[in-house]
Parts: structure tokens; C-alpha cells; sequence
């Protein structure tokens, strides 16, 4: 099953707290029908956990997303010592398929090994208790937040390249000074060129080399449109070009526009 959340919706953080069941519980301990949508992260433990009649077996990392309205409940107790994370969130009249705006994710979704989504809600918990005058605003925000990173995990879990390529791109993106060689990729991913390639391919059209070149043209023309103060030949550097020929040949080459001209034309924009 799946859940749908309208992104143009503004939903609220009605609860948000943590559990520790040292015992089992009874095997009927949950058994309700919640007029808001339950997201429950499994921080240590296993459940099971049925939304109408489809089971759900949460181990730790993973997160149930159980949608408002729909009959929730358990027919077997969890494991001792099992530690949970939930937050009921605002059902909104946005929230339906087809939509505006709406992000389709599926009702489990196994985080494992993601501190990204665990610290959104650890972040959400904490935040649900302040006393802030800016709360419901940012446990809005935190809650926009955990969404794109489920459905970052979720695309993931269907496309299992998409992983390898948003490496290689973070990898790209955060040394844009210089020319990353995939050997290098390689040994720092423990994965092949012929990977790295299929996984960038997938995900941009554009194979690691176009892909890379294409990345930094992008980045030196946002600076000449941000900083046209700045000379090309820094630019050159800072994107890894051999000097400012080289950089103005590749402008060229992809925008079919000289850097000169570029710069011209965004400032009459």
C-alpha cells in the first residue's frame, strides 16, 4: 500500500513522542482508526503492525507510514525492549491520489542506515515538546523535511543505481576545482567505472565525463551571473579549467555562447 501527502497542503505536527515497551505488548494493544496520519519509525526492536488487512513487519531503521482513516492495529505483541519514534500528522482534504502536488510513498519503507531520517524525528520529538513561539512553524519545516528524505530512500529502493549516482554527484559537486578521475571514484566507492557510468547515465541522460564537464560549466555560468565582477580566469580555476581559453572554448562549446557575451546578456536581464 502507499500513502499520499499534498506537498501544497500545510500539515500539522498534531503529536510527536517516543516509547519504550520493556514488555511485549498485548497482541491487540493497537486497534484504532486515527483521523491524522501516523508515521512510526522502529528505533530498536521488531512489530508487526496491520493497516486493514495488510501486515507490516517494522525491524529497526524502518518506518510505517499509516495513512487517516484506515484501520490500524496489531494482532501479535512486539519484541522486549522495542523503542519507537510517532508522529501524528494533520490529515489534509489535499491529501488524495492523482492531486496537485501530491508525493505518492509507500506504507513501509526500510531506512535502515539512514541517520538523516532518524534525526528527523528525534529533531520532530524534541520540537513537539518546546515551548518556541516559532514551533508549529518549524516542526512544519522538519516535517517537509523527512518527507523528501523517505522519498529519497523510497526512489532508491526502486532504482538501486540511483544510490551510487547521487555519490558520484555529491562527490563532483563538492570538489568543483578540480577534474575527479573515476579511478579515484572507483576506490572511494568500491564499485567499477562501468557502475559508475550506468548509475550517472540513469540519472542524468549524460555519461560520468559529460556529466562532470556539463556540472561545472553550469557552476561557472551561475557565478558570472551572481559575480560578474569576477574574472574569468579565477573562474576558470575555481571550476578546474586549465585557464581561461580552455574555460571560454567549453562555454562556448555547450551554451553556444562566449563567456563575454554571457555575462552581457545577464546583465541586461
Amino acid at each position: 500500500m502507499s500513502i499520499a501527502i499534498s506537498l501544497s497542503a500545510a500539515h500539522r505536527v498534531i503529536a510527536a513522542a517516543s516509547h519504550w515497551y520493556h514488555q511485549p505488548t498485548e497482541p491487540l494493544y493497537l486497534d484504532r482508526v486515527l483521523e491524522c496520519h501516523d508515521f512510526i519509525y522502529l528505533a530498536k526492536g521488531q512489530w508487526m503492525i496491520t493497516e486493514n488487512s495488510t501486515d507490516y513487519l517494522l525491524e529497526e531503521g524502518d518506518v510505517l507510514l499509516l495513512a487517516s482513516g484506515h484501520h490500524h492495529y496489531t494482532r501479535l505483541p512486539c519484541a522486549p525492549d522495542t523503542r519507537t519514534m510517532c508522529l501524528h500528522i494533520s490529515g489534509e482534504k489535499e491529501d488524495v491520489p492523482g492531486a496537485p502536488h501530491i508525493l505518492m510513498l509507500p506504507s513501509l519503507i526500510h531506512a535502515r542506515g539512514s541517520a538523516a531520517v532518524k534525526q528527523r524525528f528525534e529533531e520532530i520529538v524534541d520540537g513537539a515538546w518546546r515551548q518556541d513561539r516559532h514551533r508549529e512553524e518549524r516542526l512544519s519545516a522538519l516535517f517537509r523535511l523527512l518527507l523528501f528524505d523517505l522519498a529519497d530512500i523510497a526512489e532508491a529502493e526502486n532504482n538501486p543505481h540511483a544510490i551510487l549516482a547521487d555519490q558520484v554527484i555529491r562527490v563532483l559537486r563538492e570538489s568543483p576545482h578540480r577534474k575527479v578521475r573515476l579511478a579515484e571514484l572507483e576506490q572511494m566507492l568500491n564499485t567499477s567505472d562501468r557502475a559508475i557510468n550506468r548509475a550517472v547515465r540513469e540519472k542524468t541522460g549524460m555519461t560520468f565525463t559529460q556529466y562532470q564537464t556539463t556540472l561545472k560549466l553550469d557552476m561557472a555560468a551561475q557565478q558570472m551571473r551572481l559575480e560578474p565582477e569576477v574574472g574569468l580566469r579565477e573562474i576558470a580555476l575555481q571550476f578546474g579549467f586549465y585557464d581561461e581559453f580552455h574555460l571560454s572554448k567549453s562555454f562556448k562549446a555547450h551554451f553556444g555562447i562566449s563567456p563575454s557575451d554571457y555575462r552581457k546578456e545577464s546583465v541586461r536581464k
